[in-house]
């Protein structure tokens, strides 16, 4: 702007003062419109278009569910004009999303997160790690990598607290290798939310000798809310050491997400039992999508069957279910550890 009017030298007759207060002022009233128009892609209208559509085309279990997203949208648009808040909008949005009740759905924001986590909060907590460290571990535990490994003479037992974090093969061949003329293992997945598949892949190619089916994925290929195409998906044995003795895998309400598919893998050998808890669910692998506005929309994108036909989104329920009792606890111990121990001590057949 600056370098535009100084380009009008004193002695000019040609414009003229007046003219030139004209030609300053049309390009003020330009700028201003270059400047300060609102991008009409960021209304909120238009953000709550586009945070319905992305979910139509791109969520998986409107049918699982039974919801009818068609209904969502005639009750909530009428919500949304010009003159509500950012919050209001993002209220509205977040309300309707919770209609899934989906762990893997969020609308992220600068001032909040959407979820919905009611999936694991009416449920007993049944893992407390104050109590497994003062009264099972006292000290004694090593750490190999993500994983807390304890030795409790006939038995290994580890506990993995989120599949985020990565275990490479020689964190597992250091647990292989300690459990030669051991009983069993104990693997605890409580309270782990989740993370990268690819880790439960890994920990459970070490407990089969052959490739195995684990089930069907069903990932969303178009628009339309049944369009899918279907994925065999195995796990194929580690080549080098494997343990096929005797498992216990132990689950609760916030084993989610990857935790779910880690406990389907594994629900595919024969020789695993699963003890505690159904786990959270979560067997949707999530779409983003940014919206105009620099929010984050997240919602889950595909569908995970077991082999016999069983829907992961709702949990994986136990082989045996176990809770924490209050008076157990109060006296150090932990009731879905002690029935882990108490199979693989008696070598009991229960999967």
């Amino acid at each position: 702007m600056r370098t535009l009017i100084r380009s009008f030298k004193p002695g000019l007759t040609i414009i003229g003062f007046t003219g030139l207060i004209i030609v300053y002022t049309a390009i003020l009233q330009s700028c201003e419109k270059v400047f300060m128009e609102k991008d009409a892609s960021i209304d909120h209208e238009n953000i709550f278009e586009e945070v319905w559509d992305f979910t139509n085309r791109h969520y998986s279990f409107f049918e699982y569910k039974n919801i009818d997203w068609n209904d969502a949208y005639s009750r909530y648009r009428p919500l949304v004009n010009s003159s509500i808040s950012n919050v209001d909008l993002f209220d509205i949005c977040a309300a309707m999303l919770y209609e899934l009740q989906d762990g893997h759905v969020n609308l992220v924001s600068s001032f909040d997160r959407s979820r919905y986590w009611e999936w694991y909060l009416e449920s007993p907590e049944n893992f407390n790690y104050s109590l497994l460290e003062r009264h099972y571990y006292k000290g004694r535990q090593r750490y190999i990598g993500p994983l807390e490994f304890l030795n409790m003479d006939d038995i290994i037992y580890v506990y993995y607290g989120s599949f985020a974090n990565t275990i490479s093969d020689n964190n597992l061949d250091i647990i292989l290798t300690n459990l030669v003329d051991k009983k069993g293992l104990i693997i605890d997945v409580r309270n782990n939310g989740g993370g990268s598949i690819h880790n439960a892949k890994r920990l459970t190619s070490r407990f089969t000798d052959e490739k195995i089916l684990v089930g069907h994925n069903f990932v969303k290929t178009g628009p339309g809310h049944n369009d899918f195409r279907k994925e065999e998906i195995h796990i194929e044995p580690y080549d080098g050491d494997r343990f096929t003795g005797d498992i216990v895998v132990l689950t609760n309400r916030k084993s989610y997400s990857a935790t779910t598919y880690f406990t389907q893998y594994m629900n595919a050998l024969p020789n695993v039992t699963f003890v505690g808890d159904t786990t959270g669910g979560g067997g949707g692998m999530p779409a983003f999508h940014d919206l105009p506005n620099g929010w984050l929309l997240r919602v889950s994108s595909s569908k995970f069957y077991s082999p016999e036909g069983f829907n992961i989104e709702s949990g994986i329920p136990p082989h045996i279910q176990e809770d924490m009792s209050e008076e157990s606890m109060l006296a150090g111990k932990d009731d879905i550890l002690e029935k882990a121990i108490e199979i693989l001590e008696r070598g009991e057949e229960t999967h």
